[in-house]
């Protein structure tokens, strides 16, 4: 290596002999990977360690584009131009070297995009160094997002005040990276950079860091996944309006998303003696460890009532508890207002937290937050009702031998049940239950006409086999 290299001398690159595994061309150039990037370039760079040497590389798939690891340890992406035509003197003008930015802030298909654009605007006669600083001032995603709310969620009369929250929460988690749930944060910092996209510019994000955010998101839930994809698609859309962005690439193909069932077609309810068992285990662990009395009791509401546990339960607010009606008020809703009975099983669930509520907070303590909460947060968190039950969830089903599903089920086998109990009626089962329409109840009245017919069939072979 030559060590006279000096300041007035440009860093020396290895890419005209940059071969990995064999891999690699004639000209130095290989199909940029984040591997070769991540590992083999960084490599290359740390086994140098002179302060005025680089190593770069060549992308075969877009020539003229170079990724290259700085002296301070970065990697960054540039753009070659060369220049067309002759000097006087005969020789070739000097290659003209454009930093079109860092690794992993712009990603490798963006990196190809940008080029593209560059060779786009010089055919056409324009400076790249003019395109290159439009970019530097384009928006962040989460900038477009900030506004987006403010000018449009926040402002059309058509949103349900339900559908602004789940898409604040929505954006709030999978944009800017905030979540209060354990388990999120860990999916957060585990997808860090397949999520990051807030933090990238509008212009610079491609369909394939959009497909990486999307499969990020459904390690949490398959459906929430395609549900931040529809917001997008409108975000995106509402960009192209504002000419912030040329184009929608927000735009996902069947395949490409989460295959979705009808929820009530496709889920198998927790029997009778399933919900027993769940009920008795629930009690028993609150004798066991009281520490869990609030998340059990959170559960055996949902168990009781039907009702949605975390939009509709445990956020519940004392306030909202009418003892002299027997009714539990609740905000309005896509559904419109809403409210359900309290029965027999739901007042002693209501009683019970009373009585925690006054043990738990005393004096002072009683004029908290939390306290106003029939459900209040045992972290130190910015919301002050619990939301997260799952461990406990668990161990509720485990201590009850019966199988683990997500907890909405509790909710579609209280619909299976209640119309057992009110010999099929639809209406009042719609009611209570808080369902928005007749066909959704309907389905659980077409789930237990399958279950009867099950138990005739086995009935009938029964039958023949005694009178054969």
């Amino acid at each position: 290596m030559n060590k006279n290299i000096g300041h007035n001398m440009p860093p020396k690159t290895l890419g005209d002999f940059f071969i990995i595994d064999g891999k690699g061309n004639s000209t130095g150039r290989i199909k940029l990977t984040n591997t070769i990037i991540k590992k083999y370039l960084k490599r290359r760079y740390d086994k140098i360690k002179d302060k005025y040497f680089s190593v770069s590389v060549g992308d075969s798939e877009k020539p003229g584009l170079r990724a290259r690891a700085n002296t301070g340890g970065g990697i960054s992406f540039y753009f070659v131009e060369m220049p067309k035509g002759k000097k006087l003197n005969g020789k070739r003008f000097n290659p003209v070297y454009h930093t079109l930015g860092n690794f992993p802030e712009i990603s490798i298909d963006g990196a190809r995009k940008f080029v593209e654009e560059l060779k786009q605007a010089i055919k056409l006669g324009k400076d790249p160094r003019s395109i290159i600083e439009e970019r530097r001032k384009a928006k962040k995603l989460s900038d477009v997002v900030a506004e987006w709310k403010t000018n449009v969620l926040l402002k059309a009369a058509r949103f349900a005040k339900s559908t602004i929250k789940d898409t604040e929460n929505r954006l709030k988690i999978w944009i800017d990276l905030e979540s209060f749930n354990p388990r999120t944060n860990k999916i957060i910092l585990d997808n860090k950079s397949d999520l990051n996209i807030g933090n990238k510019k509008m212009v610079e994000i491609t369909k394939t860091d959009l497909i990486a955010w999307h499969a990020a998101i459904s390690k949490s839930g398959e459906y929430q996944a395609n549900r931040c994809v529809d917001d997008l698609k409108v975000i995106f859309k509402w960009a192209v309006e504002q000419k912030i962005i040329k184009e929608n690439i927000c735009k996902f193909t069947k395949d490409e998303l989460n295959t979705e069932y009808k929820r009530l077609e496709d889920v198998d309810p927790y029997s009778l003696k399933e919900w027993r068992a769940l009920r008795r285990a629930a009690i028993k662990l609150i004798k066991k460890n009281p520490k869990i009395l609030v998340a059990c009791m959170g559960i055996l509401l949902a168990m009781y009532t039907g009702r949605r546990y975390k939009s509709e339960i445990f956020s519940l607010k004392w306030g909202q508890v009418d003892w002299d009606a027997n009714k539990v008020r609740l905000p309005k809703t896509k559904t419109g207002k809403s409210e359900f009975s309290i029965n027999r099983l739901s007042r002693w669930v209501l009683n019970s937290l009373w009585k925690h509520k006054i043990k738990t907070f005393k004096g002072k303590k009683l004029k908290s937050v939390k306290a106003g909460y029939l459900f209040p947060s045992c972290r130190k968190s910015k919301l002050p009702y619990m939301q997260d039950v799952r461990k406990t969830w668990i161990k509720i089903c485990n201590l009850a031998n019966v199988r683990v599903e997500e907890i909405y089920l509790l909710r579609h086998t209280w619909g299976c049940l209640a119309l057992e109990a009110t010999n099929g009626n639809i209406k009042a089962v719609k009611d209570e239950g808080g369902w928005k329409t007749f066909e959704m109840v309907e389905i659980y009245s077409k789930y237990n006409e399958k279950k009867l017919q099950k138990h005739s069939q086995v009935i009938g072979n029964f039958l023949a086999r005694a009178t054969a």
